[in-house]
């Protein structure tokens, strides 16, 4: 078998450093574990560098079950960069967990792994073991901190949860291949051209969204979310909510539009009332929560429905406008959680009520934030308004006006729910006056996290642009 290292040279890098941290962590000192985080991001940047200067490299290796082209680099850019983010919140958070071990910081890595594997899968069987990988990965990291019992529920309801989604998916994959003859996208995608979604072929293709929707936690498959964004520990939720929803949108996309692309005509409806039913239920969740870990779960799961949006529309442009809003909600999500770790840290609470005048105890901490939570809700000037009108408008020029008039309502009652936190950041008095101390480390991130937000929404031609060009692989035939 001829196998082409250099397609997944970046993966390598990742899966050494990460193995590197776990020996490391045998010979480092308790108090030097901050290292082991310095070392992992290292690792990751000379992943991205590997990926930006073969970023040409294109094609299929490992008898085709793994694809490198212009979305696998993109994603994969994207993960490594929210393990950067991720591993730099762990390095703020370590002296909260009690025992912590070099090991948190390798399965990470390996998450990122994953994640990256995922993004290259070209088939069933390579898109399973990666998916598994993962899923094994975050089990552990949400119930880390063993000592919490909300940790430790996280961890038991995610692992039942997702055990139960793998049996659907899995069923799904049965179903297709029995349909298909095949586990290969493109293979499935020629042999399903022309034929009704009626018999075994609409059982595997329900199953198989059953079993990606949990990843996605999109109703009525979300009831994992709030409780584990909940008790996981903060860079964890972070890396949930990023990482996990990209890896989980990227996989959907191969799916959807390059397996099952020629039958598009028969699911779009149906994905499109999922992402309406997610839409509603995500957005009027949150509004009466009251921990901010469990508020942005809810906004989480009415981002999938927007995200779903991108899928229903069935296109390039849905396409591009799905990567271009994981772009602007990785932004989003790492500044806002670095902030959440930082304030933990000082306050030792995620209590909204706890966040009463911050403004006047920590001004970068509270524009963090405000910019975070209005990119959320999608406000101009910033990188979410972008991702939220390019998403509307995919649906729109598909003819989905429904669908779009639910986006933008949503929208709204988001502004409602995320205003009210803002609210009792800047007016309303604080608790105690003292000063929350941010390192200079910390300062430097959350001030170039929070230009990123404001380039993204004010100036986002080159990135739409590269999005939207690479979007059109996966329609190519």
């Amino acid at each position: 078998m001829d196998i082409n290292f250099k397609l997944f040279l970046p993966e390598i890098i990742v899966m050494v450093t990460a193995f590197l941290v776990l020996a490391a962590d045998l010979i480092m000192p308790k108090g030097g574990r901050k290292g082991l985080g310095r070392l992992s991001i290292i690792g990751a940047i000379i992943a991205i560098i590997i990926i930006a200067m073969n970023a040409g490299a294109t094609g299929t290796t490992l008898f085709d079950l793994f694809i490198q082209d212009g979305v696998s680099v993109f994603f994969k850019i994207l993960f490594l960069i929210t393990g950067i983010f991720i591993c730099c919140m762990a390095i703020e958070y370590e002296g909260k967990i009690k025992n912590f071990k070099g090991e948190f910081y390798s399965l990470i890595l390996f998450a990122v792994l994953a994640m990256m594997f995922l993004a290259s899968s070209n088939d069933f069987i390579s898109l399973y073991v990666s998916l598994e990988f993962l899923a094994v990965t975050l089990y552990i990291l949400a119930c880390y901190t063993k000592e919490e019992p909300n940790s430790v529920e996280a961890g038991l309801k995610y692992f039942v949860t997702g055990a139960l989604a793998s049996g659907f998916l899995l069923y799904g994959i049965a179903y297709l291949y029995g349909a298909a003859g095949s586990t290969e996208f493109s293979q499935i995608a020629n042999a399903l051209n022309g034929k009704d979604l009626s018999g075994f072929l609409a059982i595997g293709v329900i199953l198989v969204v059953i079993g990606l929707s949990f990843k996605i936690a999109s109703v009525p498959f979300h009831v994992w979310a709030p409780d584990v964004y909940q008790g996981a520990p903060t860079p964890i939720t972070a890396l949930l909510a990023a990482g996990s929803k990209a890896a989980g949108f990227v996989i959907l996309m191969r799916v959807m539009f390059t397996a099952l692309g020629s039958i598009m005509q028969h699911w779009v409806l149906f994905i499109a009332v999922i992402s309406a039913l997610t839409l509603l239920f995500g957005n009027l969740a949150a509004m009466p929560q009251k921990n901010i870990k469990r508020m942005i779960a809810y906004a989480g799961i009415g981002s999938a429905g927007y995200l779903l949006m991108g899928i229903a529309a069935g296109s390039a442009l849905g396409s591009g406008a799905i990567m271009f809003y994981l772009l602007t909600y990785l932004f989003a999500v790492a500044g806002t959680f670095l902030a959440i770790v930082i304030f933990y840290n000082s306050e030792g609470s995620d209590g909204i009520d706890a966040y009463a005048g911050l403004s006047r105890r920590s001004p970068l901490l509270a524009a963090t934030l405000f910019i975070g939570l209005l990119s959320f809700a999608g406000v101009p000037p910033l990188g979410g308004f972008i991702a939220k009108l390019y998403l509307i408008a995919s649906v729109v020029k598909e003819g989905l006006i429904w669908l779009a008039v639910i986006g933008v309502l949503m929208a709204i009652v988001s502004m409602y729910y995320f205003l009210l936190v803002i609210k009792r950041i800047y007016l309303r008095e604080p608790k105690v006056d003292t000063k929350i101390k941010i390192g200079a480390v910390n300062t430097a991130l959350l001030y170039s996290i929070n230009i990123a937000t404001l380039v993204l929404g004010i100036y986002p031609g080159p990135f739409t642009d590269w999005v939207m060009g690479i979007a059109k692989v996966l329609f190519v035939k």
